[in-house]
This record gives structure tokens, C-alpha cells and sequence, in this order.
């Protein structure tokens, strides 16, 4: 048996299509957010202003709960979980964008992206969970 460095153990791992598909989301979610930044110090555009100011929304929302929930789901733990966390960004993200106007400009249209960037999420890691987990033989 292989020493894990970490305390958390990943019981599966995704099968070669799920992992290609993960890598292409995380560097597309990555690439959204890299030009969304550039815009601020240049005048890079994505289809219009409007998709440019909220897009790093979107894309935060994937990555952040791409990457929790895909650990989550490997090393084995409830999915009822996953469904937790997505629902928590979902409210948190609708509150920080409508009701917190001392820290960010209100902006529903923000949390509207950052509900769908989730819910991108939530749809691929329901169908790795179903379809894209094979166990992990390093630990058995």
C-alpha cells in the first residue's frame, strides 16, 4: 500500500473521460477568469461588457465547488454532502450579491452567474459520482 500525504484517502478515482472533462472545465473556469482580470487592466472583451463584469462569478463558483467536490467524492464521503455545499454557495453567493452592499455593489445578475457556475458543477459531479468513480487500487 502507497503512503497518502494527505489525511484524506481517495477511495475511487475518475475514469480517463471524467478526468479529461474535469481538466477542461477547471482550464476553461481558469481561462474566464484569467481574461475577466485582464479586462480591468486592458480593454479585453468577451462577447459584451455585460458577460465580461460577471463572468469571474461564474467562474469561481465552478472551480471552488469543482474542486471540493470532486475531493469529496473520491475519498468516499456522502454525496448528500455535495448537495449541502452546492446549496450553501448557492445562498451564500445570492446573499454577498443582493443583501452585503458594504462589501460588494449589489448585483443580482453576479448571483445569477455564480447559481449557474454551481449548478455546471453540481451536473458533472452527479454524473462522475454515477458513471465516472472506479475503485482506487492503490488503497485496497
Amino acid at each position: 500500500m502507497k503512503a497518502n500525504k494527505s489525511n484524506a484517502k481517495e477511495i475511487y478515482t475518475m475514469r480517463k473521460k471524467f478526468k479529461l472533462i474535469y481538466t477542461i472545465l477547471v482550464i476553461f473556469a481558469g481561462t474566464l477568469n484569467l481574461i475577466r482580470w485582464m479586462s480591468v487592466f486592458s480593454n479585453v472583451l468577451v462577447i459584451n461588457s455585460e458577460i465580461n463584469s460577471h463572468i469571474s462569478n461564474y467562474a469561481l463558483s465552478l472551480l471552488f465547488y469543482l474542486a471540493v467536490g470532486i475531493q469529496w467524492i473520491q475519498s468516499g464521503e456522502k454525496f448528500s454532502y455535495v448537495i449541502f455545499l452546492g446549496i450553501f454557495l448557492i445562498i451564500t453567493n445570492i446573499v454577498c450579491e443582493t443583501l452585503l452592499d458594504m462589501v460588494n455593489t449589489t448585483d443580482i445578475v453576479g448571483a445569477v452567474y455564480g447559481v449557474v457556475g454551481v449548478f455546471t458543477s453540481f451536473v458533472f459531479l452527479f454524473v462522475t459520482k454515477k458513471y465516472g468513480l472506479i475503485p482506487n487500487d492503490d488503497i485496497f
